[in-house]
Formats: C-alpha cells, sequence, structure tokens
C-alpha cells in the first residue's frame, strides 16, 4: 500500500508542478495579449493624431493662418502617445524575453550580444548580485583594514568603484564567449 501511497503522491506532485507551470504561461499569454490590444489602441490613436495634423497644417498653409499653437499641442500629444507606445513595447518584448536595439527597433532575444539587423552592441547587463557581493567585500575588506582618514575612505572607495566597475565587463565577456561557443564553425572554402 505504501508503494501506492508514494506512486499517487508523485502523480499528485507532478500534476500540482504541471499546473503551476501552465497558470505562469497562460499569465504570461494574458500580460502579453493585454500589452499588444494596448499597443494597437495607441497605434489607432497616433494615426487619428497624424491625420489631425495634417489637416491643420493643411488649413495653416492654405488659409494663411496662424495655427502653431494647435498645431504643436497635436505633435505633443503624438510625442506622448509615441512614448507610451515604446515603453508598452518594451515590456512586451521583456515578457517574451526579448529586448528591442535602440539603433533600428529589432527585436532580439535578452541573450544577444549584437543585433543581427544592424550589429549594433548591447552593454552587458549588471549582475546586480555580483555587484553588491563586491561592494559587501570592500565594505569587509575596509573594516578589517581599519580605515580612518578621510584619504584612506576616498582611496578606498576609489578601489571599490574599479572593483564593482569591472563586474559588467566580466558579464560581456562571458557573454561573447557563450556566444562564439554557440556560434557555427565556417566551413573552410574549397
Amino acid at each position: 500500500m505504501k508503494n501506492f501511497d508514494s506512486i499517487l503522491s508523485d502523480v499528485f506532485d507532478n500534476a500540482k508542478t504541471a499546473a503551476n507551470a501552465l497558470s505562469k504561461q497562460a499569465a504570461k499569454l494574458y500580460d502579453a495579449s493585454k500589452h499588444k490590444i494596448s499597443a494597437e489602441a495607441i497605434k489607432r490613436t497616433i494615426a487619428k493624431k497624424l491625420i489631425e495634423l495634417g489637416k491643420l497644417t493643411y488649413k495653416a498653409i492654405t488659409q494663411e493662418g496662424d495655427l502653431a499653437d494647435e498645431i504643436n499641442a497635436v505633435v505633443g500629444e503624438i510625442t506622448e502617445l509615441k512614448k507610451s507606445l515604446a515603453t508598452i513595447e518594451a515590456n512586451l518584448a521583456d515578457i517574451n524575453n526579448q529586448k528591442i536595439c535602440p539603433d533600428c527597433g529589432n527585436k532580439v532575444t535578452k541573450e544577444s550580444v549584437f543585433c543581427n539587423t544592424c550589429g549594433h552592441k548591447f552593454e552587458a547587463p549588471v549582475d546586480e548580485e555580483a555587484a553588491e557581493e563586491a561592494a559587501q567585500k570592500v565594505v569587509e575588506e575596509m573594516n578589517e583594514e581599519d580605515v580612518t582618514t578621510d584619504e584612506e575612505i576616498v582611496v578606498a572607495a576609489q578601489e571599490a568603484a574599479e572593483e564593482i566597475a569591472q563586474v559588467p565587463a566580466k558579464a560581456a565577456e562571458e557573454a561573447t564567449e557563450a556566444a562564439e561557443e554557440t556560434a557555427p564553425a565556417e566551413e573552410p572554402e574549397a
């Protein structure tokens, strides 16, 4: 009977794990859908505002009226809408484990070192945990060395800054090595 109970327990545990994974995927899909709907609504609003801007510009040119304030107001609204759209698209990319190239707008995986469209080199992500560990290590060393003078504190702070600054460089080096390892080997020309 213990064997049956053990098997039944394993089945329930596996079902619970599967249900949790499915729940996370459903939440992710829901969030992505919500962001897509919001993005489309903003795009439609931008299109309407662009039409309004065109009409105002045409009216200002043909009737020689001074509509600069109205035109500037619509341009400001469009600018704000585009900022909102960029934020939503960045969130959507994050949900899909992607990031957006700042140069060309192409979406690439978060692990990408370079954009596959324009070649933009992405900054290495800062490993917050590693930076915190480095900072904590320096603080502990300062306490052990009994740093007391202002000059000693400044020197210790500079050393800490240098050590913490090396964290992103190490992460970039690791990412580049990983990218090189996964890249297909070039075949020699015959």
